[in-house]
Formats: structure tokens, sequence, C-alpha cells
């Protein structure tokens, strides 16, 4: 790339290292780039409760529907793309209310919101979730509070250590005048 000014001029030296893949992705009018990444993910998914879903979420998805088993009663998508695509959004809305509060942002909880909203458009049956997320804001507001509180107690703390340093110099200095007062005077002092 040349830098003229305001202007670039991008070079392309060879093509022939590009992938053919970029010039023609179909092949016999199927995506190939779409055809060979769901191929890849069907080999990888199984099935739980009728939704296609990679073998690290098996457990937590049966969980899921063991506690849950109305969840997806009223959920309309048939495509087994879409139905896999929602329930890793429900998934990772749920590993995002297992994170701690010090790593969730007041911004994480409304993004969080507006997951919940979804899920519940799409037709999954998600109130016990929605109260998680409630306890998780109030948890969240209860942690700002007292960190508010205790930034106050730590200045006002600060403060007082602040006067007892104080107050322990004038004692020293006191205790200095009280000693220069207590000295008697020498014979020389009298005389």
């Amino acid at each position: 790339m040349a830098n003229q000014g305001d202007k670039f001029t991008w070079v392309i030296k060879s093509l022939s290292s590009w992938p053919s893949l970029i010039f023609n992705p179909f092949v016999n009018g199927v995506c190939k780039l779409y055809s060979d990444a769901s191929e890849k993910i069907e080999k990888e998914s199984m099935d739980v409760s009728g939704f296609q879903v990679l073998p690290s979420q098996v457990e937590s998805v049966r969980l899921i529907f063991k506690r849950h088993p109305d969840i997806a009663v009223e959920f309309r998508a048939k495509n087994q793309h879409l139905r896999k695509a929602c329930m890793g959004f429900l998934l990772s809305l749920i590993e995002t209310l297992c994170q701690s509060l010090e790593e969730l942002s007041n911004e994480d909880l409304v993004e969080a919101d507006v997951a919940l909203t979804y899920l519940k458009d799409a037709g999954f049956k998600v109130d016990w979730l929605e109260k998680k997320l409630d306890i998780v804001k109030d948890k969240k507001e209860k942690e700002q509070s007292s960190l508010a509180r205790l930034q106050e107690m730590e200045d006002s703390l600060l403060k007082l250590k602040q006067q007892c340093s104080d107050m322990d110099a004038l004692v020293e200095k006191e205790e200095e005048e009280l000693s220069d007062t207590r000295t008697p005077m020498s014979f020389d002092d009298v005389v």
C-alpha cells in the first residue's frame, strides 16, 4: 500500500495465493462456505430435546430441560440453525449471570435484559431466568452501594488517622514542654 497524501492505493501482487473459494464460493448452486461449516457443526453436534448442541453443552442443556421442561413448548423456530443459535444465546445469558459481580458491568446487565426479552419473544418460557436476572441486578445494586459506603468509611478513617497523628504530635510537644518545665534550676541558673 502506497500513501499518496490523503489517498491510498492498494497493490495486490499475486492472487494465486488466495483460496479459490473466495472467487467461487458456490458449487452446484450451494454456498460452499456455509455448507462446509454446516457439515462440520452437524458432525460435532448432538440432539438434546430437539436442539443441536455441542458436546460441551449437552449436560447444561439437559439440566435446563430437566429443571424447566416447558421452556421450549412455545418456541416457534423450526430451522435447526436458528434453534441452535437461540439455545446458544440462552446458554450465553446463563453464563453471563454466573459471572462474579466484579466482572459484570451495569451495561452487561442491560444487555442481559435485552437478551432475555429476545428469548421470551422467540417463545422460550424463561420467567425463572428473569427472576435470577433480577436477583443479580439487586446484588449489583447492593454491591455498588456497599462500595460507595466503604469508600466513605475509608475516607473518614484516613481523616481520623491524620487527626490521631496530629494529636500524637501535640502530645509529644506538650510532654517536651512539661519536661522542660519540671527541670529544676541549677545553681548557675539561680545565682
